[in-house]
């Protein structure tokens, strides 16, 4: 008779653990962990039992504000805070597991000053174009109609494609807002008779919609007709799009897998049941840019460049600082600094 349940040790289940971490990430750990050693060794610091957290905080404090390179540059400004909170949690597990002392550099009142001194930090390496975060570059308008043009709307592929490009760009969809879009987003607009406007309001619940905090609401937002080019409309085109959901669709999820058989007489439609993953929406832009002959090793071009294209045309068409904040739904004026 079979045992009912398994019989591997502690020792096994904590090395398949150990391999739920990919090798790259062990990598990332190790060698910030080393750098970290480093530092201590050099400022005569002791990380052992008799180190208490107020000292371990002023040491982190230290670390986040002075970590430099081997060649004595300062990191760039996302390696900073990268570096910061791995150090921070390898920290944590050490301490737990050698000395079972408990803390939390993230959100403990000790560590506000510490964690405080590397956001200082990244926000010096702010003013050094070469050492500050490079957000998506935008594209010309010329460039972002060249990307439309690519689309056949009579393939799947090309019709989701199509639709993405322009609502990426009417609706100012953050870089993995396409993702997580829902077919109930979307609403067509009648009057009061019950006539469609033509106007279709998209009102998501994100669950992180803004940069201002989690589970809040977005303002609504209006793909509408375009009037002197059918080809471009928005609402035509996501018309199109839900026509095209066969009868085989029970996901609520906006962009779907393409079926191979589309073509047959048999087919069940343009579409599987089957969210497009992630990944795949996320090379979408890129993929385009590259197709109209943009360098896109030179220039970082993601799915959120439709996003920074949106405000870079706002603001040189002279919509100011404030208004621009509101339709693109960023905190404050100085979130913007990066796509102007």
């Amino acid at each position: 008779m079979c045992d009912r349940f398994g019989i591997s040790s502690v020792h096994e289940i904590d090395k398949n653990i150990a391999n739920l971490v990919p090798l790259n990430t062990q990598k990332s750990r190790s060698s910030a962990w080393k750098q970290f050693e480093s530092f201590c060794s050099e400022r005569k610091y002791c990380l052992n039992g008799d180190t208490n957290i107020k000292e371990l905080s002023r040491i982190m404090k230290d670390f986040g504000f002075n970590m430099k390179k081997l060649n004595g540059e300062d990191y760039k400004e996302e390696v900073v805070k990268t570096m910061w909170n791995t150090v921070a949690k390898l920290l944590q597990k050490k301490y737990y597991e050698e000395y079972r002392v408990s803390f939390d550099p993230f959100t403990d009142v000790i560590f506000s000053s510490a964690r405080k001194a590397h956001d200082a930090k990244r926000k010096e390496l702010q003013r050094d174009i070469d050492k500050r975060k490079r957000s998506a570059a935008s594209l010309t308008l010329e460039e972002h109609e060249n990307i439309v043009g690519l689309w056949d709307e009579e393939t799947p592929d090309g019709l989701q494609r199509k639709f993405y490009h322009i609502a990426a760009y009417e609706l100012a969809w953050r870089g993995g807002e396409a993702a997580k879009c829902l077919v109930t987003y979307f609403k067509e607009k009648r009057n009061n008779i019950g006539e469609l406007t033509g106007r279709i309001i998209y009102d998501p619940i994100f669950e992180k919609t803004a940069q201002g905090g989690a589970g809040r609401l977005c303002e609504k937002k209006w793909l509408t007709n375009n009037l002197k080019n059918s080809d471009r409309c928005p609402v035509r085109l996501f018309r199109k799009l839900m026509d095209k959901r066969g009868k085989n669709i029970t996901t609520d999820r906006l962009f779907l897998t393409v079926n191979p058989l589309w073509k047959s007489a048999h087919s069940v439609g343009f579409f599987k049941n089957c969210p497009i993953g992630r990944n795949q929406i996320s090379t979408w832009t890129k993929s385009a840019a590259q197709k109209i002959g943009l360098d896109t090793k030179k220039i970082k071009i993601t799915n959120h460049s439709n996003r920074s294209t949106v405000v870079s045309c706002l603001a040189k068409a002279g919509v100011g600082e404030h208004q621009i904040t509101k339709i693109s739904e960023h905190s404050s004026t100085s979130s913007i600094k990066s796509y102007l």
